[in-house]
């Protein structure tokens, strides 16, 4: 018996690295190049609550693009923040011509708009550009973030575009973590080369503005704690190109979780929107995790000696996947954290169907469902 779960569990790893690299590498094929030829007016929203750690360095970021001034506008959402984030987004006012400032004192919890959702919504509205880019406040962009994704959109067929988002680890926890962004950017970005948006991450995404209101902006999609794959999905239902672009100039760059508990609430949150994904979510878990059952079952048998084996086949298919990311994202320096870093996913795939259990998630200590 336990045989026969290896060979199905090696089978089923085996379909998943061949999708997925396909995939990834049909996505990175269509990539387009920034060109000067095309510059649509572009408003960067930032959603923001209770982040006076981090916006100012946010906005300075954003306001150092390449990109003409008089095409970009930047739109910060103070949603409701207790903190000190509206004096700081005010002081910043004075430095940044072309910031806006949107400020939430109530909650939008009317029909979709509940979050997250609701603050993008309130900044979209707002804003003017034809292109709508959105990032975190906890986020800081390259000087050429605004061209490389915004260039994506000359496709007129083009209706969102995600790119990756990285992470500068300090120690073995901010590696995995890194390593695990980049490996999950990698699988979502196979998905959209396979016509099969499996997600992406609200901190580097953009919309054609045409496209935003013709769903009906956020009111108008279902309403989801993990608001960016609901778009994603959307705008894929209608019939819009997806692109998925890794690069370093189209990277932004975030911050890991600080503690264990943290991370288990983010991961619970992606794992509770991803089961909006049906069938996909179920043969996505059962691919991901057949190798980390075969672990399992080795153990259970008393087959010790092929632990290292199962873990050397792993390696080999997850390194497949992120090394030619990470080459894009000129990233080398998480070469080696990606072999180590293959235990520690294998146990969080184990453990990432349980958190979607939960019927709430917490989100800036708000509680969604």
């Amino acid at each position: 018996m336990p045989e026969v779960i290896y060979l199905v569990a090696t089978i089923l790893f085996a379909l998943r690295i061949a999708l997925l690299s396909i995939g990834a590498q049909r996505e990175r094929s269509r990539r387009i190049l920034p060109t000067n030829l095309y510059r649509p007016s572009v408003s960067v929203v930032i959603p923001a609550r209770n982040e006076e750690k981090n916006i100012a360095e946010c906005l300075h970021s954003i306001a150092q693009s390449h990109y003409p001034v008089n095409c970009f506008e930047i739109i910060v959402v103070n949603d409701r923040s207790n903190d000190n984030t509206g004096k700081i987004v005010e002081n910043v006012l004075l430095e940044i011509p072309n910031l806006k400032v949107v400020t939430l004192t109530l909650p939008r919890n009317q029909g979709n708009l509940q979050g997250k959702p609701g603050a993008l919504d309130a900044g979209i509205r707002a804003s003017s550009g034809e292109v709508i880019l959105m990032t975190d406040a906890d986020c800081l962009v390259s000087p050429d973030w605004i061209e490389a994704i915004s260039s994506q959109f000359i496709d007129p067929k083009v209706g969102i575009t995600a790119s990756f988002t990285t992470i500068y680890p300090n120690n073995f926890f901010e590696k995995m973590q890194a390593v695990e962004w980049t490996l999950t950017h990698s699988m979502a970005q196979a998905g959209v080369g396979l016509r099969q948006p499996l997600g992406c991450f609200g901190n580097n995404l953009a919309i054609r503005r045409s496209v935003y209101e013709a769903l009906g902006g956020y009111a108008g999609i279902r309403f989801s704690v993990t608001e960016d794959l609901a778009l994603l999905q959307a705008v894929f239902a209608a019939g819009c190109d997806v692109r998925y672009v890794c690069h370093e100039s189209a990277a932004v760059q975030t911050k890991p979780c600080a503690t264990f508990s943290e991370y288990l609430l983010q991961h619970q949150r992606w794992a509770k929107g991803g089961l909006g994904l049906g069938w996909r979510a179920v043969l996505f878990v059962l691919l991901s995790a057949s190798l980390a059952i075969s672990l399992a079952a080795a153990i259970i048998a008393g087959d010790y000696l092929l632990l290292p084996l199962i873990i050397a086949i792993r390696a080999a298919g997850d390194t497949a996947i992120i090394y030619p990311s990470l080459k894009m994202l000129n990233r080398n320096d998480l070469r080696v954290p990606a072999i180590s870093a293959v235990f520690f996913l294998m146990i969080l795939e184990m453990i990432i169907p349980i958190l979607s259990l939960k019927p709430t998630v917490k989100w800036k200590g708000q509680i969604f469902r």
